[in-house]
């Protein structure tokens, strides 16, 4: 049987192309991995806010196979109407499902209380709109951010070579940009680093960053699993994707 440890239900925008094999990556052996996905039709306030009924449709669906948790897998669909965002969208899904559930957002905060960072440099793929939703997010449960820096992504992309439709342009960056970005916003100030979106490719580089930096790194895919197994109770060390996962 699959999931024998536990199985995580994942709620994602239907666009998303990394969070899926980003935690296929990082699960331990014996917990499973049971996608739904949610319309997301571009990533801007508006659109996001409309997509908190797909949340709630998916949680329906993905109740089905009897997952231990319910993540839903989207920073900014988790944080865009601000504090305590989050914790409505956990009491829903709850209410609704009657399994236990976590956001990214929610993840992301005790992941950084987790690693005692104080203050934090954000790096994200998203516009500056949203940067400041963000901002503001983490600021709220008293974390002060040093530096947050975005790429303006807000639309499907149509002119990548293998794309027959719109696809999503942050899906398709390289580990490669996360870095430099963080690196970017990187400063003395900062006690630790969080790079922002479950649709943007960090796990290769969260230990390279740690080694170079020096400081703890945080991405919102990690951040999620780290969070998903803690509510699963599962407690062993997941090497290879900085200390969030490799010191529980």
């Amino acid at each position: 049987m699959y999931g024998w440890k536990g199985r995580i239900g994942l709620l994602l925008p239907h666009r998303n192309t990394t969070i899926e094999p980003e935690f296929q990556r990082m699960c331990p052996d014996g917990v499973s991995i049971h996608a739904a996905r949610m319309v997301l039709k571009e990533l801007t306030p508006e659109a996001l806010m409309e997509m908190e009924e797909e949340i709630y449709k998916a949680a329906a669906i993905i109740e089905v196979v009897n997952p231990d948790v319910i993540v839903l897998g989207c920073t900014s669909g988790s944080f865009i109407k601000g504090f305590g965002y989050d914790k409505t969208i956990i009491e829903k899904i709850t209410a609704i499902t009657k399994i236990p559930a976590i956001t990214t957002s929610t993840a992301v905060i005790d992941a950084l209380r987790r690693l005692k960072i104080t203050k934090v440099a954000i790096a994200t793929p998203f516009t500056d709109e949203i940067n400041k939703k963000e901002s503001d997010f983490v600021e709220a449960h008293g974390i002060p951010v040093t530096k947050i820096r975005g790429l303006g992504y807000s639309q499907a992309v149509t002119n990548y070579p293998l794309a027959s439709r719109p696809v999503s342009g942050i899906g398709l960056l390289p580990p490669a940009v996360a870095y430099r970005l963080a690196l970017d916003v990187n400063s003395p100030e900062a006690d630790g680093i969080f790079i922002s979106c479950a649709n943007f490719r960090t796990i290769e580089i969260i230990e390279p960053l740690e080694i170079n930096t020096g400081k703890p790194v945080i991405s919102s895919v990690q951040a999620t699993m780290a969070m998903a197994l803690k509510v699963m109770g599962i407690k062993e060390k997941v090497s290879g994707f900085g200390r969030l996962l490799s010191e529980p």
